[in-house]
């Protein structure tokens, strides 16, 4: 199978997910290519003229379990079906048979994409000032978690 290459630099690329991650989701951390670029999680992309507009990570937790984060879309390219695209991606990537993702209770376009791709509802808890829910689904999300 081919391999396919971009012309944008590693570090513009991580430079330009932190930053969407930063303005698009509401974490307590801030991101920069430092921690993208030294951390474990892998990210897929999709680009639209040369600028990252879109990225889903995946960290391997466990042998057996791996977890999509850092899910966003820049806002003029939401409800074109990127997001699910990209998760779609890092799960057929992931190498583990659970995956699973935590998404605040007030996200509901996280949500509904979650429920849409097969997973389905594990634990609700409560951090720092909202509630997280966390989703979850095997490979072939046809048995639950």
């Amino acid at each position: 199978m081919p391999e396919f290459y971009v012309s944008t630099p590693k570090n513009q690329i991580a430079q330009q997910v932190s930053m969407l991650i930063n303005t698009h989701n509401k974490l307590y951390k801030e991101h920069g290519i430092h921690t993208i670029m030294s951390g474990k999680t892998d990210y897929f992309v999709e680009f639209e003229g040369g600028k990252v507009v879109g990225c889903a990570g995946v960290l391997k937790r466990f042998p057996n379990m791996s977890e999509i984060r850092h899910v966003c879309v820049d806002t003029p390219y939401r409800s074109k079906g990127i997001a699910s695209k990209l998760v779609n991606l890092a799960i057929a990537n992931c190498g583990t048979e659970l995956v699973y993702m935590t998404i605040r209770d007030d996200n509901v376009p996280s949500l509904k994409m979650a429920s849409s791709l097969g997973f389905v509802f594990v634990k609700k808890h409560w951090s720092i000032d909202h509630f997280v829910i966390t989703v979850g689904r095997r490979q072939d999300h046809g048995s639950r978690v």
